[in-house]
């Protein structure tokens, strides 16, 4: 690179970095916060809250890296516009790929970064955050023992553990599980203690029942045990004696050559072909919105007007593209037909775009109606000033009657 596209790249890349930073931070904080409550109530120290956050960086970080390019690199390209720098750039002799190369090195870079990020780093954290949340919730029973009241593990599910008995075991334990409507059931029993098998945690329950009530029929089934497991780390596959993870949380190599006895293989095989799809797809994200800023900021303009209007739609086109990413993702597993829709919504503007550029076709907005624009706001501001005098003086006058 030349001393201008230097200068253009260490420009763009640090404010793209930076937006990349403080929006993934402030997404990362409202994700964090729907996962505090298990993790406070559970009594986990503060590194595992930190580690909790850090394992959720790289899946926010793939959401919002595209943005991050678009937004870095269109207010750089602007600022250059404004300051006239890339007027004199082209009266230099410049051409537009000069501008041009350091946004697409860019592009080309975080589009490495989101392909190591979907293949390998995001699927281990995000099973490595189920980890953390199931030991949370393993441990929330130890917190349920010592204040005695109903604690909730998931949404729907709850236990109250009367008290802690010499040796460990517990005494008076209940577990209400209504996350399967109809179905309402209810786990009594006398004693019971937390014991690992496998690396797993279940608490055995000794000497109670399960009542099973369905909401619809009114239908009451009781059944007692003498003793009975329930796998606490994966609360609900423990009674099909079998664990399972998420789609999200597999290897790529996994997805590739599936467990036949996986439970999501078996009964929803789809979700795994759009998880596989998915991962296929969305790294191109970078690479599209880098085309999109280099098309609508590209190039020196005089009507800085006009750019606003261009820049506006550029992100609106950018948004759209990526909710439709999202839209062929959720339905990619169902046909061969879905399958293809992902990858041709992230490469069709890369390819739209790229022959825009070659071809000299600008975003150019009508001028008509920009001035239009401009005098609906011009006209709206002079009626907001004439309203405030004759509202001050209605309201000096209200004052001076009540004296």
């Amino acid at each position: 690179m030349n001393l201008i596209e230097r200068y253009i790249f260490r420009r763009a890349f640090s404010l793209t970095m930076t937006t990349l930073c403080i929006t993934t931070v402030i997404v990362l904080i409202t994700q964090v916060l729907l996962r505090v409550n298990i993790l406070t109530e559970s009594g986990e120290s503060l590194g595992t809250f930190l580690m909790l956050a850090l394992l959720l960086i790289p899946s926010m970080a793939l959401i919002v890296m595209p943005f991050a390019l678009l937004i870095g690199g269109s207010q750089v390209l602007n600022t250059m516009n404004a300051d006239s720098e890339l007027a004199v750039i082209e009266a230099a002799g410049g051409s537009n790929w000069l501008m041009a190369k350091p946004i697409l090195i860019i592009a080309v870079g975080l589009t490495i970064v989101s392909l190591a990020l979907l293949l390998f780093v995001e699927p281990w954290c995000n099973r490595s955050l189920r980890d953390i949340t199931n030991a949370a919730s393993a441990d929330l029973v130890h917190f349920a023992v010592q204040s005695g009241a109903f604690k909730k593990l998931q949404d729907n599910l709850y236990i109250q553990i009367g008290e802690e008995l010499p040796g460990g075991d517990f005494g008076g334990i209940f577990i209400i599980d209504n996350r399967q409507p109809p179905k309402n059931i209810i786990y009594y029993a006398k004693r019971g203690s937390i014991q690992s098998f496998n690396d797993d945690d279940f608490l055995v329950m000794t000497d109670g029942e399960i009542q099973q009530k369905n909401t619809e029929t009114g239908a009451i089934s009781v059944v007692r045990f003498q003793s009975y497991a329930l796998d606490f780390s994966n609360f609900g596959a423990a009674s099909k004696g079998q664990s399972f993870h998420f789609p999200k949380e597999q290897s790529t190599a996994y997805l590739f050559h599936p467990d036949p006895n996986d439970v999501v293989y078996k009964t929803r095989p789809g979700l795994l072909r759009a998880e596989l799809h998915r991962r296929f797809s969305e790294w191109l994200y970078p690479l599209a919105f880098g085309v999109i800023t280099i098309y609508f900021a590209g190039g020196a303009r005089s009507n800085r007007e006009e750019r606003l209007w261009s820049m506006a739609f550029a992100g609106l086109i950018a948004l759209g593209f990526r909710a439709a990413g999202f839209v062929a993702i959720n339905n990619a597993g169902r046909t061969i037909e879905y399958a293809f829709v992902p990858y041709l919504v992230a490469i069709a503007p890369v390819v739209i775009f790229t022959i825009l550029i070659f071809l000299g076709k600008t975003a150019r907005g009508s001028q008509k109606w920009t001035d239009k624009l401009g005098e609906i706001f011009s006209r709206l501001h002079g009626r907001l000033s004439s309203l405030r005098p004759a509202a001050n003086g209605s309201g000096q006058g209200g004052s001076g009657g009540a004296r």
